[in-house]
């Protein structure tokens, strides 16, 4: 943290303006404003009077025991791991004192942790030290899990969570894996396996079924683009590769079977082959006609058969209309547009 934000940091704290500390000091306030802002720093005559109005020592106002480099803590993290290897008790009484000198570096901190923790379960400590010594880690790492430090604050979280479950305490580990964002880590695993000691394995199973079907839709159209961009850089054969893969995946994972045309269809579009077009777009519509009976597969039986009924085919006729829609609108469709037959195989549908 660079001095200026400390000012502030600790004028607020304090209950002081920025005034206040300018007519303290005998300064202008718009010189306390720029060194807040970091565009300027104050005298160094100043500095004591500044750390006694903000009641801190100087140590804290220059930050010299809260800051490391990553390559200091790196550094520090090696050396601990070797000293870990001879003697758990010594490296950790050492990571101990390098945390009573650093507080407030939460990276350091967090590296600690890390590096105990792993030397912790190889360690031929007794288990009253052990249990001890794991105490402290879960303390150091519950301080970062509120870093304002994003990856230090959520590699916290997601091990204080793992910790919980290790210790068979469901309840912390639920509390801490719902702070982890799904788009930074995937607490999946995790969050079954407390569901399951919390309210039992149909319903863990449930909420798994429901994230396989999410990551398997996400999959599906992942394909569906790997594909369109396969034809807009002219690599034809790699995008129809993906088509087989995609209409392998629609049959082996138990997607609803219009999915299998989909890919071929995309292609058609692309090169802009109206027989082939229109014969897909058929087929397609046919397919959304039959219900899928998602509650057949064994990978996902409990979440369609609560969430979402034994089939899909009222979805049907909303998918014409959102395929109709689409090939209206859509500028890579144009050469579509005004074909009697396909507009009389539409009409056929949405009657």
């Amino acid at each position: 943290m660079q001095i200026g934000e400390k000012i502030k940091n600790y004028r607020k704290t304090a209950g002081l303006t920025q005034e206040q500390v300018a007519d303290y000091l005998d300064v202008s306030t718009p010189a306390v404003n720029k060194w807040e802002k970091g565009n300027t720093y104050p005298d160094i005559s100043l500095l004591p009077a500044i750390a006694r109005l903000l009641k801190i020592d100087m140590n804290e106002l220059f930050s010299f025991r809260e800051e490391l480099t990553e390559k200091e803590i790196g550094q520090f993290a090696n050396e601990l791991s070797e000293v870990s290897l001879d003697s758990f008790i010594k490296a950790f009484e050492m990571g101990k004192n390098k945390i009573k000198e650093y507080p407030h570096c939460d990276s350091l901190i967090y590296s600690i942790a890390t590096v105990l923790n792993a030397a912790l379960t190889l360690s031929d400590v007794d288990d009253e030290k052990k249990l001890e010594c794991n105490n402290v880690i879960v303390e150091w790492l519950e301080r970062t899990a509120e870093s304002p430090n994003e990856k230090v604050r959520i590699s916290s979280i997601f091990m204080l969570a793992a910790k919980y479950i290790q210790m068979e305490k469901y309840k912390e580990a639920n509390i801490f894996l719902d702070k982890i964002p799904d788009t930074v880590i995937d607490a999946t695993i995790m969050k079954t396996k407390v569901l399951a000691h919390q309210e039992g394995t149909d319903v863990a199973a449930f909420f798994l079924e429901g994230k396989l079907m999410q990551t398997v839709t996400n999959i599906q159209n992942y394909l569906y683009k790997l594909i369109e961009m396969e034809e807009e850089t002219g690599n034809h054969c790699k995008a129809e590769e993906i088509a087989e893969i995609t209409e392998h995946m629609v049959s082996l994972f138990g997607l609803w079977d219009y999915g299998k045309v989909v890919p071929y269809l995309l292609i058609a579009v692309y090169r802009k082959d109206v027989e082939k077009c229109i014969q897909l777009i058929k087929e397609v519509l046919m397919e959304s006609q039959k219900p899928w009976k998602m509650v057949e597969s064994p990978l996902y039986y409990r979440y369609a058969d609560t969430v979402q009924g034994k089939s899909f085919s009222g979805v049907g006729n909303n998918f014409v209309r959102a395929l109709a829609t689409e090939i209206e609108n859509k500028e890579e469709y144009e050469f579509l547009k005004g074909n009697k037959e396909l507009e009389a195989i539409f009409s056929q549908y949405l009657k």
